[in-house]
Protein backbone atom coordinates (compact mmCIF):
# COMPACT_ATOMS: atom_id res chain seq x y z
CA UNK A 1 0.00 0.00 0.00
CA UNK A 2 1.30 3.41 -0.91
CA UNK A 3 1.41 5.81 2.02
CA UNK A 4 0.56 9.47 1.50
CA UNK A 5 3.48 11.84 1.28
CA UNK A 6 3.21 13.70 4.58
CA UNK A 7 5.30 16.62 3.37
CA UNK A 8 3.20 17.02 0.24
CA UNK A 9 0.00 16.80 2.25
CA UNK A 10 1.28 19.39 4.72
CA UNK A 11 2.37 21.67 1.89
CA UNK A 12 -1.01 21.33 0.22
CA UNK A 13 -2.83 22.09 3.47
CA UNK A 14 -0.61 25.12 4.03
CA UNK A 15 -1.27 26.41 0.53
CA UNK A 16 -5.01 25.93 1.03
CA UNK A 17 -4.88 27.85 4.31
CA UNK A 18 -2.98 30.72 2.68
CA UNK A 19 -5.49 30.88 -0.15
CA UNK A 20 -8.40 31.00 2.28
CA UNK A 21 -6.70 33.73 4.30
CA UNK A 22 -5.78 35.82 1.26
CA UNK A 23 -7.43 39.12 0.54
CA UNK A 24 -8.76 39.43 -2.98
CA UNK A 25 -8.99 42.28 -5.45
CA UNK A 26 -11.45 41.90 -8.31
CA UNK A 27 -10.14 44.01 -11.16
CA UNK A 28 -12.12 44.91 -14.28
CA UNK A 29 -9.73 45.73 -17.13
CA UNK A 30 -10.32 47.00 -20.64
CA UNK A 31 -9.22 44.64 -23.44
CA UNK A 32 -6.32 46.93 -24.42
CA UNK A 33 -4.76 46.94 -20.94
CA UNK A 34 -1.81 44.57 -20.57
CA UNK A 35 -0.49 45.48 -17.12
CA UNK A 36 -1.23 42.17 -15.39
CA UNK A 37 2.37 41.73 -14.22
CA UNK A 38 2.60 45.30 -12.92
CA UNK A 39 -0.66 44.88 -11.01
CA UNK A 40 0.83 41.89 -9.22
CA UNK A 41 3.96 43.92 -8.40
CA UNK A 42 1.91 46.41 -6.39
CA UNK A 43 0.35 43.69 -4.21
CA UNK A 44 1.85 42.61 -0.89
CA UNK A 45 2.03 38.97 0.13
CA UNK A 46 -1.41 37.69 1.03
CA UNK A 47 -3.25 39.80 -1.53
CA UNK A 48 -4.34 38.25 -4.84
CA UNK A 49 -5.59 40.32 -7.80
CA UNK A 50 -8.22 38.51 -9.88
CA UNK A 51 -8.23 40.08 -13.33
CA UNK A 52 -11.06 39.96 -15.84
CA UNK A 53 -11.42 41.73 -19.19
CA UNK A 54 -14.53 43.72 -19.91
CA UNK A 55 -16.58 42.39 -22.80
CA UNK A 56 -17.44 45.35 -25.03
CA UNK A 57 -20.49 44.76 -27.27
CA UNK A 58 -19.99 45.95 -30.85
CA UNK A 59 -23.46 47.47 -30.89
CA UNK A 60 -23.24 49.35 -27.57
CA UNK A 61 -21.82 52.50 -29.17
CA UNK A 62 -25.02 52.78 -31.21
CA UNK A 63 -26.91 54.10 -28.20
CA UNK A 64 -24.10 55.56 -26.06
CA UNK A 65 -22.06 58.69 -26.90
CA UNK A 66 -18.51 57.25 -26.61
CA UNK A 67 -16.49 54.09 -26.04
CA UNK A 68 -15.76 55.35 -22.50
CA UNK A 69 -19.50 55.52 -21.83
CA UNK A 70 -19.78 51.94 -23.08
CA UNK A 71 -16.97 50.73 -20.83
CA UNK A 72 -18.55 52.34 -17.76
CA UNK A 73 -22.11 51.29 -18.59
CA UNK A 74 -24.09 49.10 -16.20
CA UNK A 75 -24.41 46.41 -18.87
CA UNK A 76 -20.64 46.00 -19.27
CA UNK A 77 -19.57 46.59 -15.67
CA UNK A 78 -22.16 44.34 -14.07
CA UNK A 79 -21.48 41.43 -16.41
CA UNK A 80 -17.77 41.54 -15.57
CA UNK A 81 -18.47 41.92 -11.84
CA UNK A 82 -20.73 38.86 -11.86
CA UNK A 83 -17.89 36.85 -13.41
CA UNK A 84 -15.96 37.49 -10.19
CA UNK A 85 -18.66 37.27 -7.54
CA UNK A 86 -20.44 34.32 -9.14
CA UNK A 87 -24.11 33.49 -9.58
CA UNK A 88 -26.71 31.38 -7.79
CA UNK A 89 -25.66 28.34 -9.80
CA UNK A 90 -21.88 28.80 -9.60
CA UNK A 91 -19.85 30.64 -6.92
CA UNK A 92 -17.14 33.15 -7.79
CA UNK A 93 -13.77 34.03 -6.28
CA UNK A 94 -15.39 36.16 -3.55
CA UNK A 95 -13.36 39.40 -3.92
CA UNK A 96 -13.11 41.84 -1.03
CA UNK A 97 -13.45 44.75 -3.43
CA UNK A 98 -14.16 45.13 -7.15
CA UNK A 99 -12.68 48.00 -9.09
CA UNK A 100 -13.06 49.40 -12.58
CA UNK A 101 -9.48 49.96 -13.67
CA UNK A 102 -10.09 52.55 -16.39
CA UNK A 103 -9.56 56.24 -15.79
CA UNK A 104 -11.40 57.84 -18.70
CA UNK A 105 -14.45 55.57 -18.46
CA UNK A 106 -14.87 56.58 -14.83
CA UNK A 107 -14.53 60.35 -15.29
CA UNK A 108 -16.48 61.10 -18.48
CA UNK A 109 -19.75 61.28 -16.54
CA UNK A 110 -18.40 63.56 -13.82
CA UNK A 111 -18.68 62.73 -10.14
CA UNK A 112 -22.25 61.56 -10.61
CA UNK A 113 -21.18 59.18 -13.36
CA UNK A 114 -18.35 57.83 -11.22
CA UNK A 115 -20.83 57.18 -8.43
CA UNK A 116 -23.18 55.34 -10.82
CA UNK A 117 -20.39 52.99 -11.86
CA UNK A 118 -19.71 52.06 -8.24
CA UNK A 119 -23.40 51.51 -7.65
CA UNK A 120 -23.51 49.23 -10.69
CA UNK A 121 -20.63 47.18 -9.29
CA UNK A 122 -22.33 46.92 -5.90
CA UNK A 123 -25.65 45.99 -7.50
CA UNK A 124 -23.93 43.08 -9.24
CA UNK A 125 -22.92 41.64 -5.86
CA UNK A 126 -19.56 43.20 -4.98
CA UNK A 127 -19.04 43.98 -1.26
CA UNK A 128 -17.07 47.17 -2.05
CA UNK A 129 -16.56 49.18 -5.21
CA UNK A 130 -13.89 51.51 -6.57
CA UNK A 131 -12.99 53.26 -9.81
CA UNK A 132 -9.65 54.59 -10.97
CA UNK A 133 -10.92 58.18 -11.11
CA UNK A 134 -12.28 57.89 -7.59
CA UNK A 135 -8.90 56.56 -6.46
CA UNK A 136 -7.12 59.50 -8.10
CA UNK A 137 -9.35 61.98 -6.26
CA UNK A 138 -8.52 60.22 -3.01
CA UNK A 139 -4.80 60.28 -3.76
CA UNK A 140 -4.71 63.97 -4.65
CA UNK A 141 -6.83 64.76 -1.60
CA UNK A 142 -4.59 62.92 0.86
CA UNK A 143 -1.60 64.77 -0.65
CA UNK A 144 -3.37 68.13 -0.16
CA UNK A 145 -2.78 68.86 -3.83
CA UNK A 146 -4.80 71.99 -4.49
CA UNK A 147 -3.27 72.71 -7.92
CA UNK A 148 -2.49 69.75 -10.16
CA UNK A 149 -0.34 69.41 -13.28
CA UNK A 150 -1.98 66.86 -15.58
CA UNK A 151 -0.63 64.92 -18.54
CA UNK A 152 -2.47 62.36 -20.67
CA UNK A 153 -2.29 60.34 -23.90
CA UNK A 154 -5.91 61.32 -24.67
CA UNK A 155 -7.50 63.39 -27.39
CA UNK A 156 -8.72 66.94 -26.76
CA UNK A 157 -12.34 65.98 -26.04
CA UNK A 158 -11.35 63.42 -23.39
CA UNK A 159 -9.05 65.96 -21.77
CA UNK A 160 -11.96 68.37 -21.50
CA UNK A 161 -13.94 65.72 -19.60
CA UNK A 162 -10.98 65.06 -17.31
CA UNK A 163 -10.51 68.76 -16.57
CA UNK A 164 -14.21 69.08 -15.73
CA UNK A 165 -14.07 66.03 -13.47
CA UNK A 166 -11.06 67.24 -11.49
CA UNK A 167 -12.48 70.76 -11.22
CA UNK A 168 -15.76 69.33 -9.96
CA UNK A 169 -13.79 67.36 -7.36
CA UNK A 170 -12.24 70.61 -6.12
CA UNK A 171 -8.82 70.73 -7.80
CA UNK A 172 -7.30 73.67 -9.64
CA UNK A 173 -5.50 73.01 -12.91
CA UNK A 174 -4.44 74.91 -15.96
CA UNK A 175 -4.65 73.32 -19.39
CA UNK A 176 -4.14 69.55 -19.68
CA UNK A 177 -1.21 68.51 -21.82
CA UNK A 178 -1.97 65.81 -24.39
CA UNK A 179 0.84 63.62 -25.70
CA UNK A 180 -0.73 61.15 -28.15
CA UNK A 181 0.32 57.50 -27.79
CA UNK A 182 -0.77 55.00 -30.43
CA UNK A 183 -0.25 51.71 -28.59
CA UNK A 184 -0.86 52.12 -24.86
CA UNK A 185 0.35 48.62 -23.98
CA UNK A 186 3.73 49.29 -25.60
CA UNK A 187 4.42 52.82 -24.46
CA UNK A 188 8.13 53.44 -23.94
CA UNK A 189 9.71 55.06 -20.90
CA UNK A 190 10.68 58.04 -23.03
CA UNK A 191 7.04 58.51 -24.07
CA UNK A 192 5.97 58.54 -20.40
CA UNK A 193 8.72 61.06 -19.67
CA UNK A 194 7.41 63.19 -22.53
CA UNK A 195 3.90 63.11 -21.05
CA UNK A 196 5.31 64.31 -17.72
CA UNK A 197 7.45 67.03 -19.32
CA UNK A 198 4.46 68.39 -21.22
CA UNK A 199 2.35 68.35 -18.05
CA UNK A 200 4.81 70.16 -15.78
CA UNK A 201 3.46 73.26 -14.07
CA UNK A 202 5.83 74.93 -11.60
CA UNK A 203 2.86 76.27 -9.63
CA UNK A 204 1.38 72.80 -9.07
CA UNK A 205 1.70 70.86 -5.83
CA UNK A 206 1.34 67.45 -7.53
CA UNK A 207 1.38 65.90 -10.99
CA UNK A 208 -1.12 63.37 -12.31
CA UNK A 209 -0.37 61.18 -15.33
CA UNK A 210 -3.68 59.75 -16.47
CA UNK A 211 -4.45 56.38 -18.11
CA UNK A 212 -4.50 53.04 -16.31
CA UNK A 213 -2.92 51.28 -19.30
CA UNK A 214 0.44 53.09 -19.02
CA UNK A 215 3.45 51.30 -17.51
CA UNK A 216 4.64 53.80 -14.92
CA UNK A 217 5.51 51.99 -11.68
CA UNK A 218 9.27 52.08 -12.26
CA UNK A 219 9.23 55.76 -13.28
CA UNK A 220 7.17 57.39 -10.53
CA UNK A 221 10.02 58.01 -8.10
CA UNK A 222 12.31 59.28 -10.88
CA UNK A 223 9.70 61.75 -12.12
CA UNK A 224 8.82 62.91 -8.60
CA UNK A 225 12.48 63.72 -7.95
CA UNK A 226 12.93 65.41 -11.33
CA UNK A 227 9.94 67.73 -10.97
CA UNK A 228 10.11 68.25 -7.22
CA UNK A 229 6.53 67.21 -6.54
CA UNK A 230 4.56 64.00 -5.95
CA UNK A 231 3.76 62.28 -9.25
CA UNK A 232 0.62 60.16 -9.21
CA UNK A 233 -0.39 57.76 -11.96
CA UNK A 234 -3.70 56.02 -12.57
CA UNK A 235 -2.67 52.47 -11.68
CA UNK A 236 -0.58 53.63 -8.73
CA UNK A 237 -3.56 55.48 -7.24
CA UNK A 238 -5.91 52.58 -7.97
CA UNK A 239 -3.75 49.97 -6.27
CA UNK A 240 -3.09 52.24 -3.29
CA UNK A 241 -6.79 52.98 -2.80
CA UNK A 242 -7.95 49.39 -3.27
CA UNK A 243 -5.37 48.04 -0.83
CA UNK A 244 -5.93 50.83 1.70
CA UNK A 245 -9.63 50.05 1.69
CA UNK A 246 -8.98 46.42 2.70
CA UNK A 247 -6.34 47.28 5.30
CA UNK A 248 -3.23 46.69 3.16
CA UNK A 249 -0.41 48.74 1.63
CA UNK A 250 1.20 48.70 -1.78
CA UNK A 251 4.69 47.24 -2.12
CA UNK A 252 6.53 50.47 -2.82
CA UNK A 253 8.23 52.03 0.18
CA UNK A 254 9.67 54.80 -2.02
CA UNK A 255 6.29 55.81 -3.44
CA UNK A 256 4.62 58.77 -1.81
CA UNK A 257 1.26 57.04 -1.23
CA UNK A 258 2.72 53.93 0.39
CA UNK A 259 1.98 54.66 4.04
CA UNK A 260 -0.90 57.11 3.62
CA UNK A 261 -4.47 56.14 4.60
CA UNK A 262 -7.57 56.80 2.53
CA UNK A 263 -8.67 60.39 3.38
CA UNK A 264 -11.68 60.28 5.67
CA UNK A 265 -13.13 63.46 4.17
CA UNK A 266 -13.39 61.82 0.74
CA UNK A 267 -16.49 59.68 0.36
CA UNK A 268 -15.93 58.32 -3.14
CA UNK A 269 -15.64 54.73 -1.87
CA UNK A 270 -19.08 54.86 -0.29
CA UNK A 271 -22.05 53.29 -2.15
Amino acid sequence: MNRPDCKSAASSASATARTKASKRLGMLLTPDTGLDAEIWEWCPEGVIPYLTRLQIPDTAADHLPSIDSVIGSAEVVQSATRSLVGTKSLPGVDPDIVLLNCTSASFVGGLAGERLIRRSILSAGAPRALTTSGAVVGALTVLNASRVAVGTPYDEETNVWLKQFLAEAGFELNSIAATPVENLDHTSDDQIRAVAAAAYDKKASAMFISCAALRTRHLVSELSAQYGMPVITSLQATMWAALAHIGERVIASDHVLNSLPWPKRTSLLAP
